[in-house]
């Protein structure tokens, strides 16, 4: 596709992305996801440290019950935090800081799914040195275990727009305000995908816990599913970047 081709899509993308009721309808599923996720890893964190075999049986080194679900826990609160902190930066126009958030996202999504798959992986994250991170761990190696399932131009688009300090920066410390709102866009895509490897993950639990199950399955945990199901359908309806195709990555930053 030539630069003249990209013209009409660049337009269209730079004018859904600068929408007011769209940058609206970005704002409140961020903040609805931040308050979610934050609020269900609190809870998971208690279940985590209090119930659970693995303090009983001497395997935790923290001292906790069950360090998968801690593991779960942590990922959510830490995602909680990048994605109101994303929301937060870029509608202060802070563009480069909200951008920067989204790499790390990227990698809270690539562990939810190796937790997902493997409800061990949890427990290996939580317990692991630096040394076996860098061995099991890293985005490289979590890309390869998941065989095409996430692509590594993906990554390397947020490595170089925010990601890390690069020359092409400038593009987001300038008037970015398009550019910054489709980080904000794309940031909720991937906090939706960590919400759906925590929903698999936990129909794979095995517990025989009451609290536990409560908490992950009870009427309250299936309301806010439903909730968050319907604020997900509200925002993409509202957002107008959600019905256009994704911008090559070579030329998302020059909107």
């Amino acid at each position: 596709m030539t630069n003249i081709d990209l013209d009409l899509p660049r337009e269209a993308i730079r004018r859904a992305a600068v929408d007011p009721p769209s940058i609206t309808a970005r704002s409140n599923f961020a903040a609805f996801t931040a308050d979610t996720f934050k609020s269900l890893g609190e809870k998971l964190f208690v279940c985590g440290h209090i119930l659970g075999a693995d303090r009983r049986d001497g395997v935790s080194p923290f001292g906790h019950g069950d360090d998968a679900v801690v593991a779960v826990s942590m990922l959510l609160r830490i995602a909680s935090e990048l994605v109101s902190g994303c929301a937060d930066l870029v509608n202060s126009r802070r563009h480069y800081a909200g951008a920067s958030l989204v790499r790390q996202l990227v990698e809270i999504e690539y562990l939810a799914w190796a937790f997902e798959k493997n409800d061990e992986e949890c427990r290996r994250w939580l317990r692991s040195t630096r040394e076996e991170r860098h061995s099991f761990f890293t985005p490289a190696k979590l890309r390869k275990a998941a065989g095409g399932h996430f692509r590594s131009a993906d990554y390397s688009f947020h490595c170089e727009l925010g990601g890390h300090p690069v020359p092409g920066s400038w593009r987001l410390l300038n008037d970015a305000e398009a550019t910054g709102q489709l980080m904000l866009s794309d940031c909720l895509g991937h906090s939706t995908h960590i919400w759906n490897h925590f929903l698999g993950w936990a129909k794979n639990c095995n517990t025989n816990d009451k609290v536990f199950a409560d908490i992950v399955f009870g009427n309250d945990a299936n309301a806010k599913v439903a909730e968050m199901r319907q604020r997900n359908d509200e925002w993409k309806r509202l957002d107008m970047l959600t019905t256009l195709p994704a911008p090559p990555v070579e030329s998302a930053a020059e909107l």
